[in-house]
């Protein structure tokens, strides 16, 4: 039998139907409100306060009434005037020297509405300078003004969520029981306003994470109810959402235009879905599987003709044309990854004009982050199955100077005359198993850098570039809350040596990616007087092993820079030590207020290199505790993983030419990437499958003109001809 969980399902029961159905035919007849009182007595329907939910009771006797159920009594006064809410008359006086540093700001504190006084406030507030004006709250609801010693600096508001919303019910990964049990759970952020007068960065992101703390006790004591999720929409392109995702706010989607209460009030804007986890263990009070999917093995769906679908089938872009759509224009663009697209499609001009419409959409953005949806599902599914995953970030420049008529180019450095070189920067993120088979892309983001002559150096991380490499770790972070069973641990240059980094992981709540970085700052560390590289370079010999290290091509001179020689690849035999480490923080504003940071260091070191080789030398920093030499050199195993990035990079320049693309604005160019990365994906597993499993059947990624074509080109290579009998994954170059 069905468990009941709201008003409106127990009043559907039939026992209960006929109850109503007798009251209703009473003499006299009652009132609407008086029969909500009644059953509210009758079926002892309360709140979690144990107040009676009659407002409730009688929303439901009305909804049911639409269905037939029964007939209800006319109300007394159908007449219902315009609503006028308490205002102060008058315009709430703006803040003055407000500082644009967040740690100077005075007296910041959330007051939360309990009078008419702070109520008129409010309304002033938001009915003035909020977009939705005169927009209700519903459901049970809670106001806050943000004061400081300034003067009033905005205002929060929150209220029932949504009862239907595609995006956020597929995320949380509820049934429809699930969905009517636990939504009362769900406290929908409806007002967030930061006065226009206002210019201090990071102020939204930083009451946005004092309000996540403050709103569940607020919400018990008043409701008798705690929340367990936070959502929240963002209209774009308006809005951006950055101070959600400083936040650590989710981003699962769009909703559909239509309102809050579902597919009959139509007609709204777009808008992105947020949403913020108020508990660690949301799956398990849901009664949900924190990923639903089962595991798939790396080489699993690579056939020539059902990979685009399993990659790219899964995308929910509002429409199962621009679906279907994507899957072909990926199968065509992978059948010839340098050509160009019209190449790939074999000149078909019908082909050629859709691909241009999806890329330039005229009624609806298809984003970056939308064409790798169903990949990115697809990749958690293959990183399901594996105990370690291994995660290398990087960036690499595109240097597109040459394109003078192109849009939104950004400076990615300067020539040997000075000239600024403009193009885009690409930051990803790649999962590796342990191994480093690739598993899937897991991050792709393209921006226009600017200049960083004139900036400040001590501003907050949330406005430098290097924030990208934060965005990136807690996006790790979520999906190790969805797997559990895996390790996942993040690899990163000395360009993601930041000590906002790790100390971002040690406040982050739930479970955690690890960090495996390579330093590149000689930090201070506490209870020693010797810095960070000095301190390694003392720690006693843990063993001596040998490590492969990779071509390395000629680089010519720039300018100042000398150049380097090529060499081939060689195997080095290094030096390993290692030994914990407590790292105090930067002197600068931001930072120099926070604890030191209790860490692990592993020092590597090449002590006789080979004529003409820079010897190897690396200090890596990392979260995993070293307790042995087993798992230092496992460590030191992992970041040699670190170059399938690269390579991966490399496949994307030289493989899929994504330079030689001719989009002109970067927005579309990146659409492109979005495909081409996981093409280039494919193109490197099947390589490094072909070394590592030579005995796979070529026909379990190859169509049948493709094995027949290698079988042509190994029996040219084989005088005897015995290669071409070896139908399988080893005669793959």
């Amino acid at each position: 039998m069905q468990t009941i969980f709201s008003v409106k399902q127990r009043l559907e029961q039939p026992e209960n139907v006929k109850l109503v159905r007798r009251l209703l035919a009473a003499d006299p007849e009652p009132t609407r409100s008086g029969l909500a009182k009644d059953l509210c007595r009758r079926l002892d329907m309360r709140d979690p306060k144990g107040k009676w939910q009659i407002a409730g009771t009688a929303k439901a006797l009305r909804e049911l009434e639409t269905q037939g159920l029964w007939t209800l009594p006319k109300p007394r006064s159908c007449h219902r005037g315009p609503l006028h809410p308490t205002r102060l008359g008058k315009p709430v006086p703006r803040p003055t020297a407000v500082p644009e540093d967040l740690s100077q700001l005075q007296g910041l504190r959330l007051v939360e509405v309990t009078d008419a006084e702070h109520l008129a406030l409010w309304n002033e507030l938001m009915l003035r300078e909020h977009p939705l004006h005169d927009g209700r709250l519903v459901g049970r609801t809670l106001r806050y003004l943000i004061g400081s010693d300034h003067g009033w600096l905005g205002g929060l508001g929150y209220g029932s969520a949504a009862l239907y919303l595609e995006a956020r019910d597929q995320w949380l990964g509820w049934n429809e029981e699930q969905r009517h049990q636990y939504l009362e759970r769900v406290l929908g952020m409806t007002r967030f306003l930061i006065r226009a007068s206002v210019h201090c960065p990071n102020l939204a992101s930083h009451v946005l994470g004092v309000a996540a703390r403050r709103v569940p006790v607020d919400f018990e004591r008043r409701y008798g109810l705690r929340p367990w999720l936070l959502e929240s929409f963002v209209e774009t392109p308006t809005y951006a959402g950055a101070c959600y995702q400083a936040a650590n706010w989710v981003c699962v989607g769009q909703t559909k235009g239509r309102g809050r209460n579902g597919p009959r009030h139509a007609g709204k804007s777009l808008k992105d879905i947020y949403l913020y986890g108020l508990v660690d263990d949301l799956p398990e009070r849901l009664g949900v599987e924190r990923f639903p999917w089962s595991a798939l093995n790396p080489e699993s769906g690579l056939d020539a003709e059902g990979w685009t679908e399993q990659e790219f089938g899964g995308c929910q872009l509002g429409d199962q044309t621009l679906t279907r759509r994507l899957v072909e224009i990926t199968r065509q663009k992978a059948s010839q990854p340098g050509a160009s697209y019209a190449q790939a499609c074999g000149g078909d001009g019908s082909a050629l004009k859709a691909y241009y419409r999806f890329l330039n959409p005229k009624h609806r953005e298809v984003t970056l982050e939308q064409i790798l949806q169903g990949h990115h599902t697809q990749t958690l599914r293959r990183m399901k199955g594996q105990k370690l995953v291994l995660v290398p970030q990087d960036s690499c420049e595109l240097n597109l100077s040459t394109r003078a008529a192109c849009e939104d180019w950004g400076q990615i450095g300067t020539n040997q005359t000075g000239a600024q070189s403009q193009g885009l920067r690409l930051h990803s993120a790649l999962a590796l198993d342990g191994e480093g088979l690739p598993l899937g892309v897991l991050h792709v983001q393209g921006d226009a850098p600017e200049s960083a002559r004139g900036k400040n150096p001590d501003r907050a991380i949330e406005q430098k570039d290097s924030y990208r490499w934060l965005q990136v770790y807690e996006h790790l972070c979520r999906i190790a809350d969805l797997l559990p069973d895996t390790q996942i641990v993040c690899l990163g240059d000395r360009e993601s040596d930041i000590f906002e980094l790790f100390d971002h992981r040690r406040q982050r709540r739930g479970r955690k990616a690890d960090l495996l970085v390579r330093a590149q700052c000689n930090r201070c560390l506490e209870g020693t007087a010797r810095k960070l590289f000095a301190e390694l370079a003392a720690a006693p010999l843990a063993l001596r092993l040998k490590i492969a290290v990779p071509r390395q091509r000629e680089h010519l001179a720039k300018g100042t820079e000398p150049g380097r020689p090529g060499l081939a690849a060689r195997e080095a035999e290094v030096e390993l030590r290692f030994q914990a480490l407590t790292i105090g923080p930067p002197e600068k504003p931001s930072t120099r207020h926070r604890p030191p940071l209790p860490l692990w260091g592993l020092y590597v070191v090449e002590p006789n290199p080979p004529p003409g080789a820079a010897p190897i030398e690396w200090f890596l920093l990392t979260t995993v505790p070293l307790t042995s030499t087993k798992q230092a050199r496992k460590c030191l195993r992992w970041y040699c993983r670190r170059w399938r990035i690269e390579e991966w990079h490399r496949v994307l320049k030289s493989g899929c030419h994504i330079l030689d693309h001719q989009n002109r604005k970067a927005e579309v160019l990146l659409r492109v990437i979005a495909i081409d990365a996981v093409i280039a994906w494919r193109i490197m597993l099947l390589a490094l499958l072909g070394r590592a499993l030579p005995e796979l059947p070529a026909q379990l990624v190859f169509n049948e003109w493709e094995c027949r074509t290698l079988e042509l080109l190994a029996s040219l290579k084989s005088p005897l001809g015995e290669a071409s009998k070896k139908n399988s994954l080893s005669v793959w170059p």
